[in-house]
């Protein structure tokens, strides 16, 4: 027999679950606990006949043979005695709470990190091709909208919001759901909820106000979950725990609307679960005041420590003085993409704050030359380095100001800005199970792919910057790929300082050598054991012009990252001891690894450098990512742009490619991105495609003889091509591709005619013109010239006593025309026909 089952205190995910369950599996008995939610039991007052459902009186468990679990993995949550249990049985589970002590860890698990159960149970359906009625839909909806909170809890994911849009489709009447899922509270729940708000006490914990409340009556009351939830919408407070002992059991429930709290691991050690900021559980026959502290010494527990201004500022700060120019302010606002900048004397004390709009306001009436005290905020508002997340918030918030410095003994440290608290509140809300949840796990996955002798330069090198107070990072595709599980070893390192200077430190303390670039602030630095480390300067960049080299300045971790190329490069991790492992992903680089997308930071990326373009193709192919939506759309619109970049780089760029093993993939996405009409006015084709495989497979790898094949034949296909011509032997190929069209030559000629009119052709001349012109009979020409070797040479007719000069080549050349038409087989029939020719 198999018999489905949920969890005590029923609510409209474990139902819905339970109806899902039994259309996936029809021959089993859906039995119901009689603990369930008001809301539940005001549903099935309804439309218990349509369900036909069992109470667990009416199984007989004793002939169990698979018991199903859905949105429940523990046997004791589900009510049933074990005595009446058989002592072995199958168990199934669909669940979507994460593992606990005293979950089932046998059988068949469906465990997914959803929002609610049912769309887990859902999306089964649909992979079986399983029909869902109207009213099915109705009450998966029900268990979906009740389950995510309308879909506003963090645990909610695109999966949800997906299957609540199938749902729709399949008739789900949202008019009933919002008559269930918003439960009316009774007489009775009025009266404890007025207790418990009375009687709760609001505590302030490492900046998180959590209110407690205590409660004990003689009668059990259904719904103290969805109390403890009006409680924190009326105490505005960032948890509630509700701890209410009924008859003999006290009933612990947690809920929370701040990411700082995680209730888990509490309720979990109180025997209880469920998720990070919803959990609950029960304690059996235990005294209310015994709960209540023990409630009290876990409490630490569930509060993750706060983010600090230290942690998330920008530092060092770019800054102005107050006799500086409003035009040069607004240049430096262009320059590094600012929209403000603290204003510091001559003691580098702060005096005020200058924003774009009091730049704008100078400049509209023509005072670009007046100084930048006559328009700052002469009273800034700042912020000490201990100033917690949800306090920058509030000051933000409170005095409507979009930057705030942070100040430490009278000195500014850093400055915070409105897009350093939305990307942090966007990370806390990102949930992926595919990347590294801690630095721990990203330290064993740097032990796993990087050599031990360069994970241990790693940690020594954190160790050297911590002696000199400096913030060191991993940067660049060892960081892409470490996320990725590939192999990598280009290290490269940069510092919120002088890059140089660090270089040498880490030579004179770990020994190795330093070759520095101090124009550029870079060095590299190659360790005694031959490891080579680029160790670089924190910097920020802008283009004066698309296509020029970028003008550089020094900057912090944040803008040096800010000025790369794709989202998936733009991540950090940082090597002090502290921090080792730490992950800095500003800009959701790890989510588009997950997505598989190839995305730029900003829209004129592309056209500051059009060369980005090859760059993301590359990428792409060497993932099998895409270009995000906007980033295709960006990099079409920017192609043109190539015109401007020189020769000499759209080889390199078409190398690289051929490199990668990519060429043709590459060209044919370069295509797809209108590269080469922008370029070249002209479109490949099915043949273009061919003929650059043929080359590829001949081994003619000059990213040249690409740029012919896509160009030849095109309207003034000479003129496109002589400016890429870089090398002699390039130029001469142009010339005789077009000379060579002008000779007349014919499929049935002899080989020996052919090779009076090409003898002085280049090899590769002949065969691209072959390829291009198809004509096959010069291919069969340029195999048999390659095989031929003289049989004579000039050595040879010196022997026989002629005297060098021009005949020579007339001689070696009438020879060749003689072996091509294989008049003339062996060594010894060229001798003889050698003294012919001479009497």
């Amino acid at each position: 027999m198999e018999v489905i089952v949920s969890h005590m205190n029923l609510d409209f995910d474990g139902l819905a679950c339970l109806l899902a369950a039994k259309k996936l599996h029809p021959n089993a008995t859906v039995a119901l606990t009689d603990t369930q939610h008001k809301t539940v039991q005001s549903f099935l007052a309804i439309y218990r006949d349509q369900l036909n459902f069992s109470s667990y009186e009416q199984v007989k468990w004793s002939d169990l043979q698979t018991l199903i679990l859905v949105d429940v993995a523990s046997l004791k949550r589900t009510g049933i005695a074990d005595r009446s249990l058989p002592k072995t049985f199958h168990t199934i589970i669909y669940d979507h709470h994460p593992q606990k002590a005293g979950d089932l860890t046998e059988g068949e698990r469906y465990i997914e990190d959803v929002g609610a159960a049912i769309t887990l149970m859902t999306e089964l359906l649909l992979d079986r091709s399983i029909m869902i009625s109207p009213f099915e839909a109705t009450l998966f909806g029900l268990g979906l909208y009740t389950d995510t909170g309308n879909f506003t809890y963090p645990q909610v994911t695109a999966r949800d919001l997906h299957v609540a849009a199938i749902l729709k489709e399949r008739g789900m009447d949202v008019t009933l759901i919002e008559h269930f899922a918003y439960e009316i509270l009774s007489t009775e729940d009025k009266k404890l909820f007025q207790v418990l708000l009375t009687n709760g006490e609001e505590h302030s914990y490492s900046g998180v106000h959590i209110f407690i409340t205590s409660y004990e009556q003689s009668a059990y009351q259904a719904g103290l979950a969805t109390l403890t939830r009006r409680l924190l919408e009326a105490t505005d407070s960032d948890a509630v725990l509700s701890i209410v002992k009924m008859k003999e059991h006290v009933y612990v429930v947690g809920r929370a609307s701040s990411n700082r709290i995680n209730f888990r691991s509490m309720m979990e050690s109180l025997g209880g679960g469920g998720h990070d900021q919803a959990a609950s559980a029960t304690m059996k026959k235990s005294d209310l005041k015994s709960v209540v502290n023990q409630v009290n010494e876990k409490i630490h527990t569930i509060i993750k420590p706060a983010i600090t201004a230290a942690e998330i500022m920008a530092s060092p700060v770019k800054f102005v003085s107050p006799d500086d120019k409003i035009e040069d302010v607004l240049e430096q606002m262009f320059q590094f993409g600012h929209t403000g900048f603290p204003v510091l004397d001559e003691n580098e004390q702060l005096v005020g704050v200058i924003s774009r709009r009091d730049v704008d306001k100078a400049t509209h009436h023509g005072l670009g030359h007046a100084p930048v005290k006559g328009y700052m905020s002469t009273q800034p508002v700042t912020l000490p380095p201990e100033a917690s997340l949800e306090e920058i918030q509030a000051t933000m918030m409170k005095h409507n100001v979009g930057r705030i410095p942070i100040i430490d003994n009278e000195k500014m440290v850093g400055i915070l800005s409105r897009t350093d608290v939305i990307e942090q509140l966007h990370k806390q809300t990102v949930r992926d199970n595919d990347q590294p949840s801690s630095n721990s796990e990203m330290v064993s996955r740097m032990k796993a792919l990087l050599p031990p002798s360069t994970f241990e330069l790693l940690e020594k090198t954190g160790l050297i910057a911590d002696k000199y107070k400096l913030n060191v990072y991993l940067i660049g595709g060892i960081v892409r790929d470490l996320l990725l599980n590939r192999q990598n070893e280009d290290i490269d390192l940069v510092v919120e300082g002088d890059g140089v200077e660090f270089a040498k430190k880490l030579a004179s303390e770990l020994g190795g050598e330093i070759k520095a670039h101090d124009a550029f602030g870079t060095a590299t630095w190659t360790t005694s054991t031959s490891i080579k480390v680029d160790v670089v300067t924190c910097r920020t960049e802008y283009y004066e012009a698309p296509g020029l080299l970028p003008i550089v300045r020094a900057s912090n971790i944040r803008e040096d990252l800010r000025r790369r190329d794709f989202t998936i490069n733009t991540m950090a991790l940082r090597i002090n001891k502290q921090y080792f492992g730490d992950i800095l992903d500003y800009f959701q680089g790890q989510v588009d690894i997950k997505k598989k997308k190839i995305r730029i930071l900003h829209n004129l990326s592309f056209i500051e450098d059009p060369t980005r373009i090859f760059r993301g193709v590359r990428f792409a192919l060497r993932f099998s990512y895409q270009f995000a939506d906007q980033t295709n759309r960006l990099a079409k619109d920017a192609a043109p742009m190539l015109k401007h970049i020189s020769a000499l780089r759209l080889h390199r760029e078409l190398e690289l490619l051929m490199a990668e093993g990519q060429l043709v993939e590459g060209m044919k996405m370069l295509d797809q991105l209108h590269v080469w009409v922008s370029l070249f006015e002209v479109k490949p084709t099915l043949k273009t495609w061919k003929h650059l495989n043929q080359m590829i497979n001949a081994k003619l790898t000059d990213s040249f003889y690409f740029l012919t094949i896509l160009l030849y034949g095109s309207k003034k296909w000479k003129d496109k091509l002589t400016p890429y011509a870089l090398t002699a032997k390039q130029s001469k190929l142009v010339q005789q591709l077009v000379q060579i069209t002008t000779i007349d030559l014919k499929d049935n000629d002899m080989l020996s005619k052919l090779h009076t009119s090409l003898f002085s052709f280049l090899d590769e001349t002949i065969f691209l013109y072959a390829l291009l012109d198809e004509k096959e009979y010069l291919l069969k020409y340029l195999q048999k010239r390659k095989e031929i070797t003289l049989f004579l040479t000039g050595n040879d007719l010196i022997k026989i006593g002629m005297k060098p000069g021009p005949v020579f080549s007339t001689i070696l050349h009438q020879l060749m025309c003689l072996q091509l038409d294989e008049h003339i087989r062996t060594k010894e029939e060229a001798i003889n026909w050698l003294k012919n020719q001479r009497g």
